[in-house]
């Protein structure tokens, strides 16, 4: 009872009370709703299709549901240990799932890089070019 009365329980309840507050009027609003959930959905679901391209291409003899849950295994893993992007921790989490699962280390390594690659690097190049444009026009 003495810990349900200290202050810092006090203010955890107030955080989660105000978390609550926040669900509740996102799902007020289905159509929102519907959009955070399809779109947190969809992104994990393109990224294990990448990764399960990726694995594809470099000869890894994984079944694609294997990669897909080996993709949300490692995804979790590294949400423990947050970093920008993932990087670092998301690269390490995928390549240790990969090799657990049976994949020689080269191959592993291959895939997260590739994978990585697509993810992270390419789409930089529109974003880059985009950038310029809007430099251009003095608009930033």
């Amino acid at each position: 009872a003495v810990l349900l009365a200290t202050p810092w329980w006090t203010r955890c309840r107030r955080a989660l009370a105000a978390v609550l507050a926040d669900i509740r009027a996102l799902h007020a609003r289905p159509a929102r709703a519907a959009a955070l959930w399809g779109g947190s959905v969809a992104f994990a679901a393109l990224h294990a299709l990448v990764l399960i391209a990726v694995t594809r291409a470099v000869g890894l003899p994984l079944a694609p549901l294997q990669v897909a849950l080996l993709y949300l295994a490692a995804s979790s893993a590294a949400a423990l240990l947050p970093t920008p992007g993932g990087l670092g921790s998301l690269d390490a989490a995928l390549a240790f799932a990969l090799t657990a699962a049976g994949t020689p280390g080269a191959g592993a390594a291959s895939a997260v890089l590739g994978y990585r690659l697509l993810t992270v690097w390419l789409p930089l190049l529109p974003g880059l070019l985009v950038l310029a444009v809007l430099v251009r026009r003095k608009a930033l």
